[in-house]
């Protein structure tokens, strides 16, 4: 039985845990949080479930396996690199690292005392992902010469909120990630030209419209916002047709189009959208690996390249619109 504790006690962590619940190989077996009452909520919930105050207090019980980060983005990088000095295997929600230095590191650790380590990116791990990867691979679209995304949310503004942090707010660290390593999974040319068009309030990044050249003349958008709310889409185009995927990152159907004639394929979750990554985890431990090869270190490494390049092109240039 794999056991599994838990560093942050968020809104994500009770979807995570519903996810695990489905696994009859793995149990949750702590939680910690350094917010009293999101304890005694989540003692009341979990009754036979250790919780700790101290982070390090849950990495030093000898009895957990894995650790899940679902802290601030911010916090990432610390306690993943924490866990694994700890030799506790880890699951990182995303983004896993906000400077590609630091994945540089993580990876290093990992690698080096043989520790698994992943990025939470559990659209690599949805069902309909390996249909998507066939239907390519069959050429029914021909090959892919640009993809687009859009990720947009609304989220009203809260001056409490990591999300309006300056050094961690924003829309490309909050949902770009999701967009890159969507993009990522289906085109593997080194990119070679970022172009950004931004709006700013608030101090952060609220809107980011962008398009990124590949050295294989393939070509990309990336859409995300926290100041709108639009439909998460995908579109994958080929010289022959293309693919629409909604919501993109957890889809259970898409739209193939080719010519005039389109059809639907469908693939649903296995019980949920976490189940599937989870397992995956509990299959790498299983084998003792450390890493996965649907969410490799190199794809976590070339996910934070792409970001870092284009949050630095954007510091650079300065937004387009400041209000």
């Amino acid at each position: 039985m794999i056991r599994w504790g838990i560093i942050g006690l968020g809104r994500i962590t009770h979807r995570f845990i519903e996810g695990l619940s489905y696994c009859d190989d793995g149990m949750l077996y702590a939680g910690a949080s350094r917010t009293f009452e999101t304890r005694k909520q989540f003692q009341k919930e979990h009754p036979n479930v250790r919780v700790y105050d101290n982070y390090d207090e849950l990495l030093d019980d000898p009895m957990i396996d894995v650790v899940y980060i679902a802290l601030r983005h911010k916090d990432h990088y610390e306690w993943s690199k924490k866990a694994l000095l700890k030799n506790k295997a880890v699951l990182c929600e995303k983004p896993a690292t906000l400077y590609y230095h630091q994945i540089l590191d993580l990876v290093r650790i990992s690698q080096q005392n043989h520790i698994f380590f992943m990025e939470a990116m559990k659209s690599r791990f949805i069902p309909l992902r390996d249909r998507l990867k066939t239907l390519i691979q069959k050429d029914v679209i021909g090959d892919i010469i640009r993809i687009e995304t859009s990720f947009c949310n609304q989220v009203p503004y809260d001056e409490k909120s990591y999300f309006f942090e300056k050094d961690q707010g924003g829309a490309l660290y909050d949902v770009a990630i999701y967009n890159i390593a969507s993009i990522l999974d289906f085109i593997s040319s080194q990119f070679e030209d970022i172009h950004i068009q931004q709006i700013c309030q608030y101090g952060v990044d609220v809107y980011d419209d962008i398009e990124i050249q590949f050295h294989s003349h393939q070509t990309a958008r990336i859409e995300c916002a926290l100041d709108r709310q639009k439909e998460k889409k995908m579109v994958i185009i080929g010289t022959k047709g293309r693919i629409e995927c909604v919501p993109f990152y957890r889809p259970t159907q898409a739209t193939v189009i080719i010519n005039d004639e389109s059809y639907i394929i469908e693939q649903p979750y296995i019980n949920d959208d976490f189940y599937t990554e989870i397992k995956a985890v509990h299959d790498a431990f299983n084998h003792h690996w450390n890493e996965h090869p649907q969410m490799t270190h190199d794809d976590s490494l070339r996910c934070i390249q792409l970001l870092e390049n284009i949050v630095y092109l954007s510091q650079k240039d300065g937004p387009n619109h400041e209000s």
